[in-house]
């Protein structure tokens, strides 16, 4: 990242959490409209999140948390300042490469229509049928590790 981002790897305990959730909020629910209760699940409280600051500020953040072999990417927001800047490419791809020295045979997520290319660009690629997820249209992507 350039030296103006910090990255911090947090858990649930963590005193970052609460930016993180700040910002998903910001961008699912009041930008997208998702259900407050929807956004925050029991996922979070085992998982290990990526939270970017700017200064202080919040402006990425992610979750990864295992399912079986799979490690699931999820919760992936970007404040809307900072998008098409390159900072979710490079969010993304250190979150793939920690899950690579994991002992997972892939990476899946579940990705909004509108970012399927985003995250094909990184190498995911389409499965299954197209599905709803809190009113928003999403189908299910794999990389493998």
């Amino acid at each position: 990242m350039e030296e103006e981002f910090s990255i911090r790897p947090i858990i649930w305990s963590s005193p970052w959490m609460e930016k993180a959730l700040d910002l998903r909020r910001e961008v699912f629910v009041i930008e997208q409209h998702v259900p407050e209760e929807l956004e925050i699940d029991e996922d979070d409280r085992t998982a290990f999140h990526l939270l970017v600051l700017k200064d202080d500020e919040a402006v990425a953040t992610l979750r990864l948390s295992p399912h079986g072999e799979s490690i699931k990417i999820g919760r992936v927001a970007v404040r809307q300042a900072y998008r098409k800047k390159g900072l979710g490419t490079r969010l993304m791809k250190m979150a793939i490469e920690h899950a690579a020295r994991g002992e997972f045979h892939d990476a899946i997520l579940d990705a909004q229509i509108e970012s399927m290319p985003f995250y094909a660009r990184l190498g995911f690629a389409e499965e299954g049928e197209v599905f709803m997820d809190a009113g928003i249209p999403h189908k299910r992507m794999k990389l493998a590790l």
